[in-house]
């Protein structure tokens, strides 16, 4: 198996489902091919061709992995991205109460005064 590189492209988020099928069906295809392979050691097993057929369906089993792994990473990405704009929609949502905002110093006020007012107890029964 030759060295691999990272490449980057883009499809159209409607074609992305296709484009994973494909993969998939890619990868199932070399992963079946690889029965041949198999079926093909009943002659000696101690033998260049045995060897030459273990190689080849070692490097072949690599390269489904690493397919694999891409196919993994694109979903992965796909299912980020659909998180990251369910939380988006979420956002604007929370903020569109003018309210909210004055809750939450109403809150830090009420919160000081107490503080403010367990100091002095604290301070008048020292004295």
């Amino acid at each position: 198996m030759g060295q691999r590189i990272n490449i980057q492209y883009s499809v159209d988020i409607d074609e992305l489902d296709g484009e994973v099928r494909r993969l998939m069906e890619e990868a199932y295809t070399r992963y079946s091919s690889l029965q041949k392979v198999c079926n093909n050691g009943r002659g000696p097993v101690l033998s260049n061709e045995t060897l030459e057929n273990i190689d080849h369906f070692r490097l072949e089993m690599a390269g489904i992995d690493h397919q694999l792994n891409d196919i993994m990473n694109i979903i992965s990405g796909y299912l980020h991205y659909k998180a990251q704009e369910s939380v988006a929609r979420q956002v604007p949502e929370q903020n569109s109460n003018p309210l909210r905002g004055n809750e939450l110093e109403g809150k830090l006020e009420d919160f000081k005064a107490l503080m403010d007012a367990s100091e002095n107890e604290v301070s008048n029964q020292g004295k």
